[in-house]
């Protein structure tokens, strides 16, 4: 009897013997259910059965085979030496993801978190300094509406840049695979042909053209733009926020644009309330502003720091607000200026600002077109398998074998 880690146990079986091995499986399954049951195949090996149908398979990708010869069970089908990553993963290689995908980010922490600080320490200090001033002397209200938009700015930051932003999945118009040696290899040393070229759709009466991104391998449907930064396509992209470390686009573009105005509000409440402190202590202290300086330091530096603050992301606030009504994104709106053309987005525009601003703010959450629970070579690199299985043979290879017959 040979042993199970023989050199003739850990030969290539045929396809007719594999067949046989897995009906002996399965009737010996159907006799014995007391028995220890035995891994089912991983769906993962679809990549080395397509593999071995082309004749492709070399030994050393079957390793792990092992055949019991005393029950005459197959143990486990061949498996790939490693595990393949999720598909999240392999989708987005420059993006960072927390609880497989569930939380998406890119990869400029250093602007994130000055964000974080610009937005929390001020709020600390005026916390801590003004509000229990505030809290005895005017009102309790000013102080809790204050911690209410600390929180709504915190947690719509958060969410906008943890969010996945809309991003499109890859590999849904693949060029056709050439058998010349006159193509070019993607990332993944996959050959294709020449890049398509743009498709023209008909929508509400208009001929609009979708360009073909070469990277993500699909034509990019309307309003949707390649990011450089995160390296993939973002449907209704309006720009990537290196502040927020995330592209804005449509499933995060309502938490930004709360962001922002609660940011300005915020900063507009410290500013007025900082001089409401010190003018009262201006007046209570027989108008002396030394004295009022001395009682209160923090009051004047967060109104200064806070009023440098509110210019910019003020005018950031009023030109997104402008893009709201109008139905526009940025994208579209500078490439509308460059070009000294009227506006693209009329296709889009619902004839209304207060409907654009409904339909951009109060409009349900999309969800993602990210598969998270899915390994690469299902979700990935399927396409090319399969368009390589129902590819023809070249004519070079083709003659040789017509002649035989």
């Amino acid at each position: 009897m040979q042993s199970a880690n023989s050199p003739s146990s850990l030969l290539l079986p045929s396809p007719s013997s594999r067949q046989q091995l897995q009906l002996q499986l399965q009737q010996q399954r159907r006799r014995n259910s007391h028995c220890e049951s035995i891994p089912s195949p991983d769906p993962r090996s679809y990549f080395v059965a397509s593999m071995h149908q082309q004749h492709m398979i070399n030994e050393e990708s079957f390793e792990n085979y092992n055949l019991n010869h005393n029950n005459g069970q197959q143990e486990h089908l061949p498996l790939p030496s490693s595990p393949p990553p999720r598909a999240i993963r392999v989708t987005t290689k420059r993006n960072y993801q927390l609880f497989p995908g569930r939380f998406l980010t890119s990869r400029a922490y250093w602007a994130f978190f000055l964000s974080l600080v610009v937005l929390i320490a001020p709020s600390v200090l005026f916390i801590v300094f003004v509000c229990p001033w505030l809290w005895l002397h005017i009102h309790p209200a000013i102080p809790i509406l204050f911690a209410y938009l600390f929180v709504l700015a915190l947690a719509s930051m958060l969410k906008t840049s943890w969010t996945d932003p809309g991003i499109l999945p890859r590999n849904l118009d693949i060029p056709p695979l050439s058998p010349n040696n006159d193509t070019t290899s993607d990332d993944m040393g996959v050959p294709y042909e020449s890049i398509p070229p743009p498709k023209d759709v008909l929508i509400k009466g208009e001929m609009i053209r979708l360009k073909y991104c070469d990277t993500c391998r699909l034509y990019r449907p309307p309003r949707a733009s390649h990011c450089r930064q995160c390296n993939n396509c973002v449907e209704n992209e309006d720009h990537h926020c290196i502040w927020l470390n995330n592209c804005v686009g449509k499933r995060n573009y309502r938490p930004f644009f709360i962001f922002i105005v609660t940011s300005v509000t915020l900063c507009l409440y410290v500013v007025a309330f900082s001089l409401v402190h010190l003018i009262r202590l201006y007046y209570d202290n027989n108008r002396s502003f030394g004295i009022a300086l001395s009682k209160a330091p923090v009051s004047l530096l967060l109104a200064i720091l806070c009023f440098i603050l509110v210019i910019p992301v003020g005018g950031l606030t009023s030109y997104h607000c402008f893009l709201v009504i109008r139905g526009v994104t940025t994208h579209e709106q500078l490439r509308s200026a460059v070009a000294m053309r009227p506006f693209e987005h009329q296709l889009f525009d619902m004839g209304n600002p207060f409907v654009n601003m409904f339909h951009v703010l109060c409009r349900p959450q999309p969800k993602s077109y990210l598969a998270r629970r899915k390994h690469a070579e299902e979700w990935y690199e399927l396409p090319y398998r399969q368009q390589q299985q129902q590819q023809p043979l070249p004519q070079q290879q083709a003659e040789p074998s017509s002649k035989a017959s």
